[in-house]
């Protein structure tokens, strides 16, 4: 894993398994043990499923998370858990929004750290009221609240802020964006929870920290590997705005029928070249490799930045319907959205804004395929197993 240093110029998922492993010394404690729930409430090991009813209560009242409550072990069948031995008091209102949990949690085998995040992140949106309805989407506009992974990245040209990235949260700390995006200028900070880049009042703009990761392998002249990750200055602040996205974990193209979107702040007018204040989303469709790499062939300047051809570690997409969506300038790093559960607002980033011939022509859209990074990303994000 490399780690390099950009240089600061002007430019460019059952309770049990949620609550698994919360305690790092999890071998000390069995059913009957004390233990506490966390400062000043005591309990008492149980299995989970004797310990639900007593917990409504507190999850009903917001005094307590399924955050708070930690893991004695594993039992037989299911996992036991640390059951707060007092009654819940008072009424207490839950708070409108909550910071994502610092606390880092070995992860078990057989689930990888990615997947095991995504239960947590989907489960958030959950506990923090975060609506269970399709959102009304105006045209082409994303309405506030749709795609709460969305970052738009902020440099310094020429004395002003200019939002000319985009990226995709996918943890309490990291964002996902493209290395040509930050190879070679430092990152200020990211935008998050605004549609409007500028109108949006409630949004959080954090700090990246000079740590922002390349691929190993990235090599500028060409277009392989063009992924990064972001480190942000502190956690970000979890509501209905602003949550991290899932991981695409399937290698393989999608299904023709899968809802795929492309979302960012960029370009919307070729002629003038003005870049769009609200965050746009386009329905594309993904193009099969070979069929792809025709396409590029026949494009001979572009192909010295693709000396091995389009690879399975891309993927390309297009508007094969219509022919009149596309990324265009200004979308580099940002995500390539498959949408899995309209309703219920689950997704998983497929791919991440590459590259291209043009913005809506002929030849399809480059992106780099997540799936094929998730072990590089991992162990950026979540490294030694833990969430």
């Amino acid at each position: 894993m490399t780690r390099m240093r950009a240089s600061l110029t002007t430019g460019s998922l059952l309770l049990c398994v949620l609550l698994l492993g919360k305690l790092s010394n999890i071998e000390a404690f069995e059913e009957g043990d004390a233990c506490m729930v966390k400062e000043n409430l005591p309990g008492v090991c149980k299995i989970s499923s004797k310990c639900e009813p007593v917990l409504d209560d507190y999850f009903k009242t917001g005094v307590l998370t399924i955050d708070d409550v930690p893991s004695c072990g594993l039992g037989p069948h299911e996992e036991i858990i640390c059951c707060p031995i007092a009654e819940c008091c008072g009424s207490k209102t839950r708070p409108e929004t909550t910071t994502l949990p610092t606390n880092r949690v070995f992860v078990p085998d057989g689930e990888r750290p990615a997947k095991r995040a995504c239960h947590q992140f989907q489960k958030s949106k959950e506990r923090n009221g975060q609506p269970l309805s399709p959102h009304i989407l105006g045209g082409t506009e994303v309405e506030l609240g749709t795609y709460p992974h969305m970052a738009a990245i902020a440099f310094s040209v020429v004395d002003k802020i200019v939002f000319s990235c985009g990226g995709t949260l996918i943890s309490s700390r990291h964002v996902l964006t493209a290395a040509h995006c930050v190879s070679k200028d430092l990152p200020l900070y990211v935008r998050l929870g605004a549609v409007n880049i500028s109108g949006d009042l409630d949004h959080q703009d954090i700090n990246v920290t000079s740590n922002v990761v390349l691929h190993p392998d990235y090599v500028s002249s060409t277009k392989y590997n063009d992924i990064a990750v972001l480190e942000l200055a502190k956690e970000v602040t979890l509501d209905v705005n602003v949550s991290p996205a899932c991981l695409a974990f399937d290698s393989a193209d999608p299904p023709e029928t899968a809802q795929l979107y492309v979302a960012g702040w960029g370009i919307m007018n070729l002629k003038t070249k003005s870049t769009s204040m609200k965050l746009m989303r386009a329905p594309l469709n993904t193009v099969p490799l070979k069929e792809c790499n025709d396409s590029y062939a026949k494009q001979p300047s572009t192909m010295r930045h693709l000396p091995q051809g389009v690879i399975d570690s891309l993927l390309c997409a297009a508007d094969t319907k219509n022919s009149t969506a596309d990324a265009c300038q200004g979308d580099s790093g940002g995500p390539l959205i498959l949408e899995e559960d309209f309703l219920n607002n689950k997704y998983s980033i497929l791919g991440i804004v590459n590259s291209g011939v043009g913005c809506v022509t002929k030849t399809p859209g480059l992106y780099t395929r997540v799936a094929s990074y998730v072990d590089w990303i991992e162990q950026v994000v979540w490294p030694n197993n833990v969430v």
